[in-house]
This record gives structure tokens, C-alpha cells and sequence, in this order.
């Protein structure tokens, strides 16, 4: 048992140990206290309480030797409990019976027999096991409550360096992503790749200096959202369109995930069919505690490569955040994706 583990029992010894030191003498009829003066009788009640306090002092370290030299389970529980109070009835009735004939050498007592004594050394020994056993419980008490704690910091670290992991899983799906683009358009359109270029620095400059936060304002997210979207357009020109139905103001109050938006936008860009013809637009409103990402349904023919990462990835990281998760409504005709929102 660590220090740190050690009951703080100071005030139920100042309680316990005069209160056992008065009373086991008079249940006992160790003590006929008329025989005494008052002088006699207070010196006889702290040889008691003296008593007392070692048969107490005794027990509670015999339990401190033993709970650190055994290992707790549950096969052994009982062997230790047995060799605990077996300790006690020892200690207990050694010390007891030896203090307390020394004391009858210089008392007024005349027994006609050993009863009061034999009687006192029992109670002792009772009252020694009962301590012993509330002693226990509160240890256990302890562990579990220690035990718990530990188990809520192990999963509080768990969860942590699975978000770090989900969070190192964005940037190079990102950059990717974003090289190919601009790769693209550095050999097919030398202007835009330049503009692309300098936006691209921008959103890059977003991932980074939020990268180690949990949460953002909606109303930046919103903002980081609109910059990568004009990458899109750049590319992909009229072939797709954002609507934004989130003011400034109804976004100023609310946090989210950062590049939370991004993901589900890549997610749609990834997966739907698109032209000018039959551009793809994809809508982005507030409506209770959710935000919504919704554009409608045209699979892809021949499906993008993907890791598979990026809805579970976004669920995951809400879990772990706010412990809620991500809702993802599909009837194959608009795919619609709602992020919960905290207040603040």
C-alpha cells in the first residue's frame, strides 16, 4: 500500500480509540469505578485508552505489512482475509491480556475469577476484527475508486492519441490531393495554376495552424470551406457550385471539428458523376444542432480509388470529441450528411 493509497483515519482514531478505551472496561466489569478516586480513575482510563491505541495502532499496521507482501486476487482474497484476522486475534489478545494483567497488579480490582479479564481481552479482540473489517472495506473503496480513475486516465490518453491518429491521417490525404491538382494545372493552365497556387497556401495555412486544435468556430470553418471550394472551382470550373446558407452571424456561436466540411465535400467531388451538362452542387445549411452537407446522387461509373478513410475518420473524431455521432442519410437519390454542433 503507497502513501498515496493510506487512509486518512486521523479523526476516526481520536473518536475510536478513547470511546473503546471507556467503554469495553465497564461492559466487560474489568473496572468497578467507586473503588477509585477521581485521580486513580482518570490514570485507569488512559492505561484503557492506552491499550486501546496500541491493540488499534497494531492492527492497522499488521494490515499495511500484509497488503503490501500479497497480491490481491481473487484466489487468494479469501487466505488473506483468513491470515488478517487471525493476526488480529493474536496481536489483539497478546497485547491486550499482557497490559491489562499488569494493570490488575496495581488496581483495587479482587476478582473471584478471571471472567472480567477474560471478558475484556474477547471484547477486545471483537472490537480489533470489526475495526479490521469496516478497515478493508475502506481500502477497497479506495482501490476501486483508484482503480477507476486509472482506468478513465488510461481511456482519456487512449482517445487522445487516437484522435492525434485520425488527425494525421487529413494532411496527406490533402496534400495529395492537392499536388495532383496542381500538377494538373501547371502544364494545362499556367494562370490558374498560379492562383491556385496562392489559394492552395492559404487553405494549407488553416490545416496547419489548427492542427492542433479539437475544435473551431463554424463561422472559420465556413470561411476555410469557401477557400478550398474556389481550388474546386478552378479546376473543375462551372462543373461545380457551393451554396453556403449559414450567415455569419448564426455561425458565430457554434464549434466544430476543423476540416470536418472539407472532408465531406472531397467525399462528394470523389464519388458523384459531374459536367457543366449536369453540374454538381452541393448545399450547406444549419438547422437545429446539426450542420448539413446534401447534393444530390450520380455514382461515378467507375469509382475513384479510395482509403476509405474519410466518413469513419469523421465519425471517429466526433465520437472522441463530443460523443456524439455523425449523421449520414442516404436514399439514392441525394446523399445528405449532418454534423452535430456544440454551443458555447
Amino acid at each position: 500500500m503507497t502513501n498515496e493509497q493510506a487512509l486518512n483515519d486521523g479523526m476516526i482514531k481520536l473518536v475510536g480509540v478513547p470511546a473503546l478505551g471507556i467503554l469495553i472496561p465497564n461492559l466487560s466489569g474489568l473496572i468497578t469505578n467507586h473503588l477509585y478516586t477521581y485521580p486513580e480513575l482518570i490514570a485507569c482510563y488512559l492505561s484503557f485508552i492506552f491499550v486501546a491505541l496500541l491493540v488499534w495502532l497494531g492492527n492497522v499496521r499488521l494490515m499495511y505489512f500484509i497488503r503490501k507482501q500479497y497480491t490481491w486476487t481473487k484466489r487468494r482474497y479469501y487466505h488473506i482475509i483468513i491470515s488478517l484476522f487471525l493476526g488480529n486475534i493474536v496481536y489483539s489478545g497478546a497485547v491486550s491480556s499482557l497490559l491489562l494483567n499488569l494493570w490488575k497488579t496495581f488496581s483495587r480490582e479482587t476478582y473471584s475469577n478471571g471472567s472480567p479479564l477474560f471478558n475484556t481481552v474477547l471484547l477486545i479482540i471483537i472490537a480489533a476484527c470489526f475495526i479490521t473489517n469496516i478497515y478493508e472495506i475502506l481500502f477497497l473503496n479506495r482501490e476501486r475508486e483508484y482503480n477507476q480513475s486509472r482506468m478513465e486516465q488510461l481511456n482519456i490518453a487512449k482517445a487522445q492519441a487516437e484522435l492525434e491518429a485520425l488527425k494525421n491521417q487529413i494532411d496527406p490525404h490533402f496534400i495529395f490531393n492537392s499536388l495532383n491538382t496542381l500538377s494538373f494545372l501547371i502544364t494545362r493552365d499556367p494562370q490558374n495554376a498560379r492562383l491556385y497556387n496562392d489559394t492552395l497556401a492559404r487553405v494549407y495555412r488553416y490545416i496547419l495552424s489548427n492542427k492542433e486544435r479539437d475544435l473551431v468556430l463554424l463561422r472559420e470553418e465556413i470561411e476555410f470551406i469557401s477557400n478550398y471550394f474556389y481550388l474546386l472551382k478552378i479546376r473543375f470550373s462551372s462543373a461545380v457550385s457551393m451554396i453556403i446558407e449559414i450567415t455569419d452571424l448564426s455561425s458565430e456561436n457554434f464549434l466544430i471539428p476543423p476540416i470536418s466540411l472539407q472532408a465531406l465535400v472531397e467525399n462528394a467531388i470523389k464519388h458523384n458523376e459531374f459536367s457543366e451538362k449536369t453540374p454538381l452542387t452541393i448545399y450547406v445549411s444549419i438547422s437545429s444542432n446539426y450542420v448539413i452537407v446534401q447534393n444530390r446522387m450520380n455514382p461515378r461509373n467507375y469509382p475513384q480509388p479510395t482509403s476509405k478513410i474519410g466518413l469513419g475518420n469523421l465519425d471517429n473524431r466526433y465520437r472522441l470529441l463530443t460523443k456524439r455521432n455523425i449523421i449520414v442519410e442516404n436514399n439514392f437519390q441525394s446523399f445528405t450528411v449532418k454534423l452535430p454542433i456544440i454551443r458555447f
